[in-house]
């Protein structure tokens, strides 16, 4: 007896993929390939701008201390020796992205995505990645930059009318980081 899968009857009508059939599929997939990188590359612009904050935010702690500690010993003015100094020396652990202290350099030489002290100009600058989404009065490449200020208060009895009652770490240049979405 000869048995086969497919008898005469009940011929199985096999085909590929009509040309229609591909196109779409390859259409779908691009959609759905340009969005997710679409979205990827929102999440890098909002993972530069976070860690750019976040690092600020801890400089700025550190420098807090700093006038807390100045307090405490009753040196206030050990706080002008701040003024103007690099605030990463402040920090126990710097940044990976840090590149140090440079004073002889060419702005498009450094790395972006980076932090350096520049020691002629006394500024923390931070070199910006994604320069589509950031906005500054600096000419190119995108770039913001830091300096330790003293905060002066007036004095309540007799001497000086104004002292350094504390520090703080402030833009040189106004900036502001765009949604890459809106």
């Amino acid at each position: 007896m000869n048995i086969n899968a497919c008898s005469n009857n009940a011929k199985v009508k096999q085909r590929g993929f009509t040309f229609l059939e591909l196109v779409i599929v390859i259409t779908v997939i691009s959609v759905l390939g340009f969005v997710a990188l679409n979205r990827y590359y929102q999440l890098l612009v909002d993972v530069e701008r976070t860690s750019m904050e976040h690092d600020l935010g801890v400089m700025r702690s550190a420098i807090s201390m700093q006038v807390a500690g100045h307090y405490v010993a009753g040196n206030m003015t050990g706080l002008k020796k701040l003024v103007d100094s690099n605030p990463m020396e402040l920090l126990s652990e710097k940044p990976n992205n840090y590149l140090g202290v440079i004073s002889h350099y060419r702005i498009e030489d450094i790395e972006k995505g980076s932090w350096f002290y520049d020691s002629k100009e006394q500024a923390l600058i931070y070199m910006v990645r994604n320069q589509l989404y950031f906005v500054t009065e600096l000419s190119e490449p995108a770039r913001a930059r830091f300096k330790i200020y003293p905060v002066y208060s007036d004095r309540l009895k007799g001497g000086e009318t104004k002292y350094i009652s504390g520090l703080t770490l402030k833009e040189e240049e106004p900036y502001r980081w765009l949604k890459p979405w809106g």
